[in-house]
């Protein structure tokens, strides 16, 4: 989602962290939930906004990367696509994916963590996912200099437990706060050579609910390349 990733995810430890298999305090996924979102996009060639919805299906079965026979939770986006999720003790982990021209699923070669839980819900637990850029614009000729955008690593991190935050869903208190932040290295000109770029992320979860907001943060501005900003908000929500 940009809605690749952003679609796939403190009252006392126990209490924060009391959500277990599909009951997830902070991902819930029990079967008949929905998600509205509105999602800006602050692009080189202007400004945009569109509006996605995520709901959950209950579970079904996948076949894992090794062949085998699982079962996961299923969200579906308002685009078609089925992200195939996992809840274990540790974390709530991307295990596969399906889009809408796709009959079955395909698995994920290594599973995704998406929320950490247990002993790993903590400030400083930080693990790395693939990514990739979501709002860079090369310009002119340099689009083909650089050819096809390619994935990278994002080093994520849990870096509050107790944020309140409003959006147009409202108000929400005790949000946990992650923090996202990778380097994608680009072709500049002859003169530059290779450049790195740092993006950045931030995502708050509310508890019993689940994603509120996200930011995502590109910055470049230069003739040859451009970067930009997007805000996605929770403006609905239903158990």
């Amino acid at each position: 989602m940009m809605i690749r990733r952003w679609m796939a995810i403190g009252l006392g430890v126990m209490t924060l962290l009391s959500g277990c298999g599909s009951k997830s305090t902070y991902f819930p996924l029990e079967k008949g939930r929905t998600w509205s979102y509105v999602m800006r996009y602050e692009r080189p060639d202007g400004k945009t906004q569109e509006v996605m919805q995520i709901r959950t299906l209950g579970k079904a079965d996948y076949t894992d990367a090794k062949g085998a026979s699982e079962t996961a939770y299923v969200r579906r986006t308002s685009s078609g696509t089925d992200y195939y999720l996992s809840v274990k003790p540790e974390g709530v982990y991307r295990v596969a994916k399906r889009v809408v021209v796709q009959f079955d699923p395909v698995a994920d070669a290594k599973p995704r963590l998406v929320m950490p839980m247990g002993k790993n819900l903590r400030i400083g637990y930080s693990w790395a996912m693939e990514t990739q850029p979501m709002l860079i614009q090369w310009q002119g000729t340099f689009a083909e200099a650089n050819g096809s955008v390619k994935p990278f690593d994002m080093t994520y991190q849990v870096a509050a437990l107790d944020d309140t935050i409003d959006t147009p869903a409202g108000h929400f208190t005790h949000c946990i706060r992650i923090e996202g932040e990778g380097k994608i290295t680009i072709y500049a000109n002859p003169a530059s050579g290779y450049q790195e770029v740092l993006i950045n992320q931030r995502e708050w979860y509310a508890p019993g609910v689940g994603l509120v907001r996200l930011e995502r943060d590109e910055p470049l501005n230069m003739d040859i390349i451009k970067g930009g900003k997007a805000v996605m908000q929770l403006v609905d929500y239903s158990d």
